[in-house]
């Protein structure tokens, strides 16, 4: 088994795809990795998929013109799904749309129902996101907010805040794959970093201590049912939520 890398971006994506679809390299005995979240460990024999912005530019003008719309308007999702490992699916399907170009909804198949369940995945992740970010003031007026969702869902995310706060400054940072959100004066920028830093003086923001004081207040201690918190909080989320913070909690940790 050879160790297949790429570099994790959209356009190391598509040159990864072009190498499998239109160069037909073979997909026996490789396993796809993303340089995102894993690095080659000792490992005498891997192959790295370079990235080329010419090959990527040519690849998407082909899905473009071969594939249905609505396949081809998944593809930016699929790409998003990075902890699914659905490279391989996503190259078999391309190599059979060529030959059948409505082969993307057989259900029959096995990689049509493993990209079928990695989107409803994605959704279901940035549905949970829409309401569980939460932003901390910082001292000069931005609002600022940390998060490590299981899916790349902060290109498909940041819409929904700026509408919320069009007049606002904004960084949501993803500290899982380090990519960042910046919005100021209704200009918006995402990129990738090498790491952040920020010291969150959360005794300083009264919405987070108002909210705080709320969900304490409101508790019923003999209602309490951890069970069902846990099907409604996953645990993965909660040292981002400041009601789940106890007074031992240091934010500047985060």
């Amino acid at each position: 088994m050879i160790n297949v890398f790429y570099d994790g971006t959209f356009e190391g994506f598509l040159t990864l795809l072009s190498k499998y679809v239109l160069e037909e390299e073979a997909l026996d005995n490789i396993k796809i990795k993303n340089f995102r979240f894993t690095q080659p460990q000792g490992e005498l024999f891997y192959e790295e998929v370079v990235t080329n912005s010419e090959k990527a530019r040519k690849f998407l003008q082909y899905l473009k013109k071969n594939l249905p719309k609505v396949f081809f308007e998944k593809i930016y999702t699929y790409y998003l799904c990075d902890h699914e490992m659905i490279e391989i699916p996503l190259i078999k399907t391309l190599k059979e749309i060529k030959k059948n170009p409505d082969i993307f909804q057989d259900f029959s198949r096995d990689e049509i129902i493993k990209l079928h369940k990695a989107e409803k995945s994605f959704y279901r992740e940035r549905h949970r996101w829409f309401g569980f970010l939460r932003f901390i003031e910082l001292p000069n007026r931005i609002l600022f907010a940390k998060f490590e969702p299981k899916f790349n869902v902060l290109p498909k995310l940041w819409f929904h805040f700026i509408q919320r706060y069009p007049n606002e400054k904004l960084i949501i940072f993803d500290s899982l794959r380090n990519l960042i959100f910046l919005y100021k004066d209704r200009k918006k920028e995402m990129m990738w970093i090498d790491d952040l830093e920020i010291e969150i003086p959360l005794e300083t923001d009264l919405f987070v201590m108002l909210w705080r004081n709320y969900f304490f207040h409101i508790a019923l201690p003999e209602r309490k049912s951890y069970e069902r918190q846990r099907n409604k909080v996953p645990f993965r989320t909660r040292r981002f939520l400041p009601e789940f913070w106890n007074s031992n909690f240091n934010p500047s940790i985060l």
